[in-house]
Order: structure tokens, then C-alpha cells, then sequence
């Protein structure tokens, strides 16, 4: 991606984005990132905590019919101005999301521009934020392991029912996948295999973060060479493409941020006294 200059490459901090699906494991790898980088050299800026509070004149009769995987409910300006102050080393105070009652809450989180910072969210892969990212991967997930995986987290985490979770999933989740998060695959410096080859590209990648972070590695020198690699075009060679940018995806969708009021799941729990 391009990034800009507000600061030198060699000074700012290396800026890894983590795409993918809803269930895919991102918070997950950007976690694990986190985790082995010693001397608390990584910061971790998620874009779930960037979701804006549903208001009460919204309209809205039960936050079940909102479509929260549509950017519409992400808060892109705030994101995007913190995102630039952590790379020109300026810390932040994200807000946080409570995702039982759908508000930002009062409290804040500080977060450190420290020497990798690590963007994960359903979006972060599309342009403006992608332009800002020096390593870019979009994590490929087969359907009912998102699904799985967002069963698992919603149910544990944020105190969700099962049935309105898959309900949720076939309202929104996939539709929203397929318009807005998969596109974004095209401006991934690489896509991953999180299916199948999970544990393989955690342990190289955090290697390799490791080992940045000790400066035994030149992980921007590597990133260039993957870029060159991967994007050729013609006999030449030249590396020309169009980032997949956000406001388009939203111009072009016909995926509503405000579904249909529902007052049932659409796959309904099976027992022995409707069956």
C-alpha cells in the first residue's frame, strides 16, 4: 500500500492490518502478535471498539434488525485519526463498544505507538485505511468455521442467543461478507489460508514480528519483495491495481445497514414439541 510521510519509513511504527470475515480469527492472530513481541513492543487497535452508539431517533425498534457488519456503523473518521496520530507516535485513547447495550461507553483505553502496531476489523483492508498499512493480510476462512467462530464469540463474549446469532449470520453476516469484506482480499499483500493452515502461519508470522521488533530482521525490505513477487503485471513486470476502496463498496451495495424488522429467527431451534 502507499503510505503516507507524515514521519521517515525507518522511524514510524510498522503498521500490520488483519482482514477478514466475522468469526475468522483476527482478534485472535492480532492477540498472538501481541503476546510473543517481548518488552511490550505491539499495540493492538481493533476496529469493533470504533462502532458507533445507536441513538434513540434512529428509528431502529430492536438492535437485532441493525446490520452491524455494514461500515455504515463504523465510526471511519475517529479510526482513521488515530490510526495517523499512532504513526506519528502520538498516543491515543480509543473509545470502547459495549456490545450488550450496542453504546460507546464513557470509558476509554490508552494505546501506545509502540514499534508494530497491529489494525484488525472487517474493514481495515480497504482504502483510505488499507493506504496506511505496511503489511496487509486477509484471512480466508471457510463459511461454516466463521460461522463457528461467531457463535463461539458472541455467545461467550458479548452475551448473545444462539438462534439470534444465526439469525443474524443469514440476515446479515454473509451478505455483508460477500459486498464489503471480500472484495478487500484484492488489496491484501497476502492471503491466508486460516482454515487449514492456521497454526503454520501463526507461528511464522510472529516469528517474524519477533524478530522485527529485535531488529534482526528487516521486515520492510521483506514486504517489498513479497509485493514484488506477487503483483506483476505483463511481460515487464509493472505493478499497477486499483485499491478496493470502502465508499465505493458502500456506493455500489444494496446490503441496507437497517434490515426488515423480524420478530423470529429465521432458522428456528428444533424440538420434540414442533417437530
Amino acid at each position: 500500500m502507499t503510505n503516507s510521510n507524515e514521519t521517515s519509513p525507518t522511524s514510524r511504527p510498522f503498521v500490520i492490518g488483519i482482514g477478514g470475515g466475522s468469526g475468522s480469527g483476527k482478534t485472535y492472530l492480532a492477540n498472538r502478535i501481541s503476546e510473543v513481541a517481548t518488552g511490550e513492543q505491539v499495540s493492538v487497535l481493533s476496529m469493533d471498539s470504533y462502532f458507533k452508539s445507536l441513538q434513540p431517533g434512529d428509528g431502529v425498534p430492536d438492535p437485532r434488525d441493525v446490520n452491524f457488519d455494514h461500515p455504515a456503523h463504523i465510526d471511519l473518521n475517529l479510526f482513521l485519526q488515530d490510526l495517523d496520530s499512532l504513526r506519528r507516535g502520538e498516543k491515543v485513547r480509543r473509545p470502547s463498544y459495549d456490545f450488550r447495550t450496542q453504546i460507546q461507553t464513557p470509558a476509554s483505553v490508552e494505546v501506545e505507538p509502540r514499534k508494530v502496531i497491529v489494525v484488525e476489523g472487517l474493514f481495515v483492508l480497504a482504502s483510505p485505511i488499507a493506504d496506511r498499512l505496511d503489511l496487509s493480510l486477509f484471512l480466508e476462512v471457510a463459511p461454516d468455521q466463521r460461522l463457528i467462530g461467531r457463535i463461539l464469540r458472541d455467545v461467550k463474549e458479548r452475551g448473545a442467543d444462539i438462534y439470534w446469532t444465526i439469525d443474524r449470520y443469514q440476515r446479515f453476516v454473509r451478505p455483508s461478507y460477500d459486498e464489503f469484506v471480500e472484495p478487500t482480499k484484492h488489496n491484501a499483500d497476502v492471503v491466508v489460508d486460516f482454515t487449514f493452515r492456521r497454526a503454520l502461519f501463526v507461528e511464522l508470522l510472529t516469528h517474524v514480528v519477533a524478530d522485527f521488533v529485535s531488529d534482526s530482521f528487516d521486515a520492510r525490505s521483506f514486504v517489498q519483495r513479497v509485493r514484488e513477487d506477487t503483483f506483476r503485471q505483463g511481460a515487464i513486470g509493472t505493478r499497477s491495481r486499483r485499491p478496493v476502496d470502502l465508499n465505493t463498496l458502500i456506493e455500489r451495495s444494496t446490503v441496507r445497514p437497517i434490515g426488515e424488522p423480524g420478530e423470529e429467527p429465521v432458522l428456528q431451534a428444533c424440538d420434540n414439541s414442533n417437530c
